[in-house]
C-alpha cells in the first residue's frame, strides 16, 4: 500500500512538473527546473539506498547475534556499544538464558520423577508378586478372595502410575510400520474381553482383514484398549460395544460405539484432560488417565480423536489415523 502511494505521488509530481514545464517558455528557467527535478530524484534515491543499507546491516547483525546465542556463544562483545543492535542482543541473550534454565530445570524434574516412580514400582512389585502367589495357593478362603481383589486394584494403580510417568517424561517412543489394523484391534479387544464378559457385554468388530495403516501397533492398541475399556466401565450389563473401521481419502477411521450412560455435553471437552473424572462416576475404578493417554498416542501419530455422545443413549468415539505420513 505504501509503495502504491509513493508511486502515485511521483506520478502526480511528474505529471504536474510536465505540465508546468511546458507552460514556461524561458529556456533558462526550464533548464533550472529540469536540474532541480533531477536533484530531487537523486536525493530521494540516495536516501532510499542509505536507509536500506542501514536496515540490511542492522538485520544482519541481529541475525549474527542470534546465531551465536543459538550455538551457546556469547554476544557480549557488542553489549557496551550504545546501539540498537547491542540492546536487542542483550535482550535476546537474557531470554536465551532464562529459557535454557527453565528447560534444564524441567528436564531435571522429569528425570527425578521417573527415577522415583521406577524405584517405587520396583520396590512394590516384588512383595506384590509374593502376596499374589500365596493368595492363589488358598483360593478357597474368603479372606483370600478379598486379598486377590485388592491386589488386582494395586496392580491397576501401579500400571496407571507407570503410564503417568511415561507421559510426564515423554517416554512414549513410537515405532510405526505398515500393519493390519485388524491385528491392532485384536490386541486391544483381547485385553478388555474378560471385563466385558463379567458384565455380559457383547463386543463386535467390523473390519476388512486387508486394511493396513502406517501406525505403531503396540501404542495404538493401547489407545484403542483405553477407549474400549472406558466403554465397558460405563455400559450397563448386557450392553453392546461395536467397533468398525472405515477407510477414507485421507484418514482411516476407527469407530467405537456403546449404548452406555453417555457423557454430559458440558463435559465433552474435559474427558481427555489428565486425571479428569466426573463426580457422577467417582465410585468407578479409574484415575482419569485412559482417554488422556489415548489422545496423546493418536496425536503423536498426527491423527485425532473426537466424540459424540447423548446422555442415556451412549457414546461414539472416532479415532482417525492418517493414510499417508
Amino acid at each position: 500500500m505504501k509503495y502504491a502511494l509513493i508511486c502515485g505521488n511521483f506520478f502526480l509530481l511528474a505529471c504536474g512538473g510536465y505540465v508546468t514545464f511546458h507552460m514556461i517558455s524561458n529556456t533558462t528557467v526550464r533548464l533550472f527546473l529540469m536540474l532541480l527535478f533531477l536533484a530531487f530524484c537523486l536525493m530521494n534515491f540516495g536516501s532510499y539506498l542509505y536507509f536500506r543499507s542501514r536496515f540490511v546491516a542492522l538485520t544482519s547483525r541481529i541475525c549474527r547475534c542470534m546465531e551465536k546465542i543459538m550455538k551457546g556463544k556469547s554476544a557480549r562483545e557488542i553489549w557496551n556499544k550504545e546501539t540498537l543492535t547491542s540492546k536487542i542482543a542483550m535482550e535476546l541473550e537474557r531470554t536465551e538464558r532464562a529459557v535454557t534454565f527453565q528447560i534444564s530445570e524441567s528436564k531435571k524434574e522429569k528425570k527425578e520423577l521417573q527415577e522415583m516412580i521406577s524405584e517405587i514400582t520396583h520396590q512394590i512389585k516384588t512383595p506384590l508378586t509374593n502376596i499374589k502367589m500365596y493368595c492363589e495357593m488358598g483360593q478357597t478362603n474368603t479372606f483370600s478372595d478379598v486379598m486377590t481383589r485388592q491386589l488386582l486394584k494395586v496392580e491397576f494403580l501401579l500400571d496407571a502410575l507407570v503410564k503417568a510417568s511415561r507421559l510426564e517424561t515423554e517416554m512414549i517412543n513410537l515405532q510405526p510400520s505398515n500393519s493390519k489394523i485388524i491385528d491392532t484391534l485384536a490386541i486391544a479387544v483381547n485385553n478388555v474381553l474378560h471385563k466385558a464378559q463379567q458384565k455380559q457385554i457383547e463386543i463386535t468388530v467390523e473390519c476388512r482383514p486387508f486394511i493396513q495403516v502406517y501406525h505403531d501397533m503396540k501404542w495404538t492398541a493401547e489407545a484403542i484398549e483405553n477407549i474400549v475399556d472406558n466403554a465397558v466401565k460405563y455400559t450397563p450389563e448386557n450392553g453392546e460395544i461395536h467397533i468398525s473401521v472405515h477407510v477414507g481419502e485421507m484418514f482411516t477411521e476407527i469407530k467405537v460405539e456403546d449404548n452406555g450412560k453417555g457423557i454430559e455435553p458440558a463435559h465433552i471437552n474435559d474427558i481427555f484432560k489428565r486425571f479428569y473424572r466426573e463426580k457422577s462416576v467417582s465410585g468407578t475404578e479409574g484415575l482419569g488417565l485412559g482417554l488422556y493417554l489415548a489422545r496423546k498416542i493418536i496425536t503423536l501419530q498426527k491423527g485425532y480423536i473426537y466424540v459424540h455422545s447423548a446422555v442415556g443413549k451412549g457414546s461414539r468415539f472416532l479415532v482417525c489415523l492418517p493414510n499417508r505420513v
